[in-house]
């Protein structure tokens, strides 16, 4: 007796509620891929249409999103069916992934949930197929009196982004006017730098801010700040991103300012871009530019890449424009260091070279936020409300470690808790139990055939079949980290359909190297000035006799004039000169000597 009552404590302590079927309403299609054959009730359906209970979703040659009561999101491979019931969807054929709280008849057996992801496939001959990504999954009779569901909003489940704050030094020479390196123009700064997520929706939208600010501490500094959005587009795992940003920086007394404008587009870590500067001061030896960027993945550093990038561009400024090109390399260590090294030439600024590194954290611990990670464990049901304890069978229970706490954050750095596995197989009334990485076949009636671990292979083969192509889950990122603590790091095809990628992509500012960016023209390339020649006033004088009766000299009489304003008049534009009156005589006699006397 005393063994009976305490199997029936350690049920109650033991059995998730989740594997009691929670009420279920409706199913909705959100996204439909590969064609537009999906159906409800075998009439086409599309996006948005609502299946309701009792009546049945299927695919042909089609894929589909389907949100369950917008507490669950289930992928629908091709050429499956679902039917919904009261309490449970049912498998008829094909495939299907949940991600949320949907349970899952299995036979006569209910498939219940607790934080997972788990896909569930029907084979030709009616037997089931269970694989956990992420999370717990049991599989038992239904109780019999269901407890009320309580799940979140899967919509609002997605991973989000923390602010992340910068430090480092960037540093760049050139040898204008053919210097040695450095001699001409150079700077060594140090840099500091915000990233602020301004609106994140799906775990694939992101509008957000970037400012830096950098100095050398002896009067030269620099301030840029950008407005930018990224998006993640599921059918091919692109990124996009396009900014507008302001920069402004002191230059040899003249505050330079300039409108940046950009566009980045990346797949399989490979980037095209282009930017560019419009200046806005009125400075002789402010630049625009436009410089386009395709970087190159040439190796893989855990969930990251060394990147070499080649950037040709066009510099205007004193009204002429001069072509280019830049060369660069950018090596990620871990998730927080970057280093960055990068060497241009064109005929304005001939040779620079420069560099950055920067310590990046976020100000919340993690760059990302994942409320799966966070959620606490669901309370167990009452003994008396499982139908196990209403037989008169014997009841065996799953008696397996239990799940450790789940790390606050969700940086790739940190471990997801993986429990020992333990096979439960027991007599038709045994509650089974999965934990990530595990699967299970089924026979049609729900009875438990065999259970195992999967392989790297395997578990790679389900995340290319049901996620390739689609929106990202909720549980994307806790999938990824599952898969890393068993498996090592995920390849690039595996990062990329996980959103890996995306969280990184979308975290790390625009690559355009404001330092590079906010050049001028060097002073011996400014237009030389030329000098105004001084204008010299024409002097008008005439010749006069000195004494008492004046006379002036005039062209052709002898003795003079005595009215001045009938005397011939001379100029002169020397400013130095006082005129000349020399061989010009008058007076009475026509012999006495004159001097000028301007007028």
């Amino acid at each position: 007796m005393f063994k009976k009552l305490l199997t029936i404590a350690c049920a109650a302590v033991l059995m998730p509620a989740a594997a009691e079927a929670a009420p279920f309403n409706s199913a909705t299609i959100r996204r439909i891929i590969d064609g537009r054959e999906v159906f409800i009730d075998r009439r086409e359906a599309t996006v948005d249409d609502t299946a309701d209970r009792g009546q049945e979703v299927s695919t042909g040659s089609s894929r589909a999103e389907v949100l369950f009561d917008r507490r669950a999101l289930g992928f629908l491979g091709n050429n499956s069916l679902i039917r919904l019931g009261e309490d449970c969807f049912r498998l008829d054929r094909g495939q299907v992934l949940v991600n949320g709280p949907q349970n899952t008849c299995l036979g006569t057996k209910v498939l219940g949930i607790r934080g997972t992801t788990y896909v569930l496939s029907v084979k030709d001959n009616g037997s089931y197929e269970l694989a956990v990504l992420s999370g717990e999954a049991t599989v038992g009779d239904a109780a019999e009196n269901p407890v009320k569901d309580s799940s979140p909003d899967i919509l609002s489940m997605y991973p989000t982004l923390n602010p992340v704050i910068g430090f480092g030094s960037s540093a760049w020479g050139s040898n204008a006017s053919g210097e040695s390196l450095g001699e001409a123009a150079g700077l060594i700064l140090g840099d500091a730098s915000f990233f602020m997520p301004l609106s994140q929706s799906l775990g694939s939208n992101l509008l957000y801010s970037y400012t830096t600010a950098s100095s050398n501490f002896d009067g030269a500094w620099g301030a840029s700040t950008e407005l930018g959005y990224k998006w993640f587009n599921p059918d091919n795992r692109s990124i996009s991103s396009v900014l507008m940003g302001y920069d402004g920086w002191d230059s040899a007394g003249c505050f330079q300012s300039q409108v940046a404008l950009g566009g980045l587009w990346q797949k399989g870590r490979w980037q095209f871009g282009v930017n560019g500067g419009i200046p806005l001061d009125q400075c002789v030896n402010n630049l625009g530019y436009a410089i386009g960027q395709i970087g190159i993945p040439i190796a893989d550093v855990g969930n990251q890449s060394i990147t070499l990038s080649l950037s040709p561009y066009v510099l205007h400024g004193i009204g002429e424009s001069f072509g280019g090109g830049r060369i660069g390399v950018n090596v990620p260590i871990g998730n927080q260091v970057m280093l960055s090294t990068y060497g241009q030439y064109d005929n304005l600024l001939d040779t620079v070279i420069g560099g950055q590194i920067s310590y990046r954290f976020a100000t919340k611990g993690g760059f990302v936020n994942d409320p799966n990670l966070q959620r606490s464990t669901a309370s167990s049901p009452m003994p008396w409300q499982a139908k196990e304890f209403n037989t008169s069978s014997p009841v065996q229970i799953a008696m397996g470690h239990r799940r450790d706490s789940s790390p606050s954050q969700a940086d790739p750095a940190e471990k997801v808790q993986i429990p020992e596995i333990t096979n439960l197989i027991g007599n038709t009334n045994a509650v089974v139990q999965l934990k990530a990485g595990e699967e299970a076949t089924f026979s049609p009636d729900g009875m438990l055939l065999s259970q195992k671990m999967m392989s790297k292979d395997r578990f790679s083969q389900l995340i290319i079949e049901t996620m390739s192509g689609q929106n990202l889950l909720p549980e994307s990122h806790a999938i990824n980290l599952v898969y890393q603590q068993l498996y090592g790091v995920p390849n690039s095809t595996l990062l990329s359909i996980l959103g890996s990628d995306w969280l990184i992509a979308a975290r790390t500012p625009y690559p355009r190297l404001r330092g590079a960016n906010n050049l001028v023209v060097p002073n011996n390339k400014l237009p030389k000035e030329e000098k105004e020649e001084e204008t010299e006033t024409a002097k008008t004088y005439v010749c006069s006799t000195s004494g008492n009766s004046f006379q002036y000299f005039q062209s052709g009489n002898v003795s003079g004039v005595s009215n001045i304003t009938d005397a011939t008049k001379f100029q002169t534009t020397e400013s130095n000169t006082t005129g000349s009156c020399s061989g010009k005589l008058a007076g009475s006699n026509g012999m006495e000597t004159t001097s000028p006397e301007f007028i």
